[in-house]
């Protein structure tokens, strides 16, 4: 399993997540009077933001950030999420004095859905995610379709659904580009520890309808603590699969990123 695509090591992760224990202990009382405190109405948009950089004997530097924007109002619910990663290092062969730069992370996506409830669980719903990868020799990849999801879950602490529908896949891998109609199944579970933290995973498997050993698995899961009313401490660990990855590159590609988050 390759771990190319890493934006932040273990140790910050580590050091991220301990913080985030400590900001879950220390804004338990804050947290929960501000539960009290009326909700936003329709829109909630948030910001994030990582960085990890050396310097000395070794040159890096890493940089991950985000948006993500969320719209409820009765029967209507829309998502919006862009995110991106980017890393580089400079290598010094071993006696020289001469360093090379390379690109070691350069990634981009965004994604769109929209669900429309017939009642309160069961819903329609159409979404569209649009990749990009350097270093996976991703040049683009569209994903595209509409399907019928249903909440098994579905109160103001936590929530679960599951999807299933039809997605067109258009992909240029390398310079080589193909299509095919794919089978999608989902499901997203969160739940809210606290006020303004919450813990949540998601998984995405969409194999082609004419040849089910050509898939794509997306796995996440992720945890953000409450700082402040607005700032808080977020890690995401990302894993995507593809069973047809572009010439000479791996089928798998892990993502652990760390940061800041603040909510408009």
């Amino acid at each position: 399993m390759s771990m190319r695509g890493l934006v932040v090591n273990f140790p910050v992760a580590y050091a991220m997540g301990v913080a985030m224990v400590i900001g879950l202990m220390a804004n338990s009382a804050a947290a929960q009077a501000a539960a009290d405190k009326p909700k936003k109405e329709c829109w909630e948009t948030g910001l994030n933001a990582g960085l990890n950089l050396t310097r000395g004997n070794s040159k890096t530097l890493m940089l991950n950030g985000g948006l993500i924007s969320e719209y409820k109002k009765n029967a209507n619910e829309f998502r919006l999420a862009i995110q991106g990663a980017y890393g580089e290092s400079a290598l010094t062969p071993s006696g020289g004095s001469n360093s090379t730069e390379q690109t070691t992370v350069q990634n981009a996506k965004g994604t769109a859905d929209y669900k429309r409830l017939f009642t309160e669980r069961d819903y329609g719903y159409a979404n569209g995610e649009l990749v990009h990868d350097h270093i996976a020799g991703i040049d683009y990849r569209l994903i595209i379709g509409p399907g019928l999801g249903r909440y098994f879950l579905k109160n103001d602490r936590q929530s679960l659904n599951a999807e299933a529908g039809a997605a067109y896949v258009r992909q240029q891998l390398s310079g080589d580009v193909n299509d095919t109609v794919n089978l999608r199944l989902a499901q997203r579970f969160g739940i809210k520890l606290l006020a303004s933290s919450k813990l949540w995973e998601s998984v995405e498997y969409l194999p082609a309808f004419d040849d089910f050993g050509n898939y794509f698995i997306n796995f996440e899961i992720g945890a953000e603590a409450a700082m402040t009313e607005r700032v808080n401490l977020r890690v995401v660990f990302q894993d995507q699969y593809n069973s047809r990855p572009a010439s000479d590159k791996e089928t798998n590609d892990l993502q652990l990123a760390a940061g800041i988050g603040y909510k408009l």
